[in-house]
């Protein structure tokens, strides 16, 4: 190769310094471009965010955060003191994403969710006050109770004449209501054998 076309090659040494340059000179334009409408913009306040007036607000109701609770003494303890409260509010977090409850509002053996929490939160706030039942009705409850351990069972009586049976299920690590039975006769009836 000759020196005529290495120098050629080569190109001339200020043509990269002014491409260099121009670069340089664009970047700063672009910065200080940047700089200044940031300087001269108004900063954001938490009315920029809201919605036009007129707009409904969304409401999430996916349902309260559940009690997690792992240890099953714990939670009959916990269940006992929600349930006799006569709050709704303290039973709701107990109860499991799947629970299932069989009353009289709630279509008779149909077992249906997602009413069913709505089905018990009607009787719950309406058969009220609410206490923890004797263990023997219970016990004399167990054919509504499936394949439940009477361990994992708790009785309440309403001021209605009502009972509810209700059962405890592990989901996720942690103890809740599975399901739960309506005994419109009260606790003392027990199952109708026939």
């Amino acid at each position: 190769m000759g020196e005529r076309e290495w120098r050629g090659r080569r190109g001339r040494p200020g043509r990269w310094v002014a491409l260099a340059m121009v670069a340089l000179l664009a970047l700063v334009f672009v910065l200080a471009g940047c700089a200044g409408a940031a300087a001269g913009a108004p900063s954001p306040t938490a009315t920029d965010t809201a919605p036009p007036a007129g707009t409904p607000a969304q409401t999430a109701t996916i349902g309260p955060t559940p009690i997690a609770i792992t240890d099953l003494n714990a939670f009959r303890a916990k269940l006992a003191s929600a349930f006799q409260s006569n709050a709704w509010a303290h039973v709701a977090p107990l109860l499991s994403p799947a629970f299932s409850f069989q009353g009289l509002d709630s279509g008779g053996a149909s077992l249906v969710m997602p009413d069913s929490a709505t089905d018990l939160r009607n009787l719950y706030t309406n058969g009220g006050p609410w206490t923890q039942s004797a263990e023997y009705e219970v016990t004399i409850h167990a054919c509504y109770a499936g394949n439940t351990p009477t361990g994992q069972q708790m009785g309440f009586d309403g001021g209605s004449g009502n009972f509810i049976l209700v059962g405890m299920a592990r989901w996720q690590g942690y103890w809740v209501v599975a399901w739960a039975f309506q005994d419109s006769l009260g606790g003392g009836d027990g199952c109708a054998y026939g």
